[in-house]
């Protein structure tokens, strides 16, 4: 489609001009009402209550066994039940985050908390204990998580108020 142009002149001189397209006003025109509309598009999945509340426990038993290492030096020995629970923990979050639609990122976020996870494990278990720094992945994981659902939240709350 080829622009049509309409030149105007500003102030006496006639020497200043300015062009206005019309394609960017129609553009612009077709897409004002568009914000009126009343559709709603999902970018993400809707807020489960249940998941965010067996992320908060996971999250807990992580920050308990990683408290433990760090301040006692706890052997893996004696958190390997713990490692088993939370890795359990996480796949059925992975499962149940799968069934729902729109929800690739809090896939992603456990998936990558899982490896992140496994790896503390692995050093925990081939090392020996470890220190804050090295489960400073699986704690920024975790809060990356949560910080996901409170915003699914948050923007569940606002829904029901503009409905």
């Amino acid at each position: 489609m080829r622009a049509m142009k309409f030149i105007t002149t500003c102030g006496g001189s006639g020497t200043t001009r300015r062009s206005i397209r019309l394609p960017q006003l129609t553009g612009v025109g077709l897409f004002l009402p568009l914000l009126f509309v009343g559709c709603a598009v999902v970018f993400v999945s809707s807020y489960d209550q249940v998941t965010d509340q067996q992320i908060q426990d996971a999250a807990k038993t992580t920050e308990v066994l990683i408290g433990d290492v760090v301040a006692n030096g706890t052997s893996y020995r004696q958190h390997a039940k713990d490692y088993q629970e939370i890795d359990g923990a996480l796949g059925a979050l992975e499962m149940r985050a799968a069934n729902y639609q729109n929800n690739e990122a809090e896939i992603k976020l456990i998936q990558d908390l899982r490896a992140a996870m496994r790896n503390l494990r692995r050093i925990h278990k081939e090392i020996g204990p470890f220190r804050q720094a090295e489960a400073e992945g699986v704690r920024s994981l975790f809060r990356s998580l949560i910080h996901h659902e409170l915003s699914k939240k948050r923007s569940a709350s606002l829904n029901k108020t503009t409905q």
